[in-house]
């Protein structure tokens, strides 16, 4: 037999633990890994910016519309609309 426990064995001795060392633990161990919004928000950014490049050139391509500038407060706000849309 190993010495190492089965997830179900470290499961039981983790609830039969006192309350206290359990609030000690929790400390220790974060119950849920935080995310980093701002680094999620930097590739929406990249990623809405990429998308409006690549939507002027299918225009140029199908309509040939002339590509117009894309402004920063546009790629902003559709970054952020996205950005609640995945975190809703």
């Amino acid at each position: 037999m190993s010495d190492i426990p089965t997830p179900e064995e470290f499961a039981q001795a983790l609830s039969d633990l006192p309350d206290e060392f359990k609030a000690q633990l929790g400390a220790v161990v974060p119950a849920q890994e935080e995310q980093d919004t701002v680094a999620i928000k930097l590739e929406l950014i990249k990623f809405v910016t990429d998308l409006k490049k690549h939507n002027q050139g299918v225009d140029w391509e199908t309509n040939k519309q002339k590509p117009r500038r894309i402004g920063v407060e546009e790629i902003i706000k559709d970054s952020q609309r996205l950005f609640e849309f995945l975190t809703e």
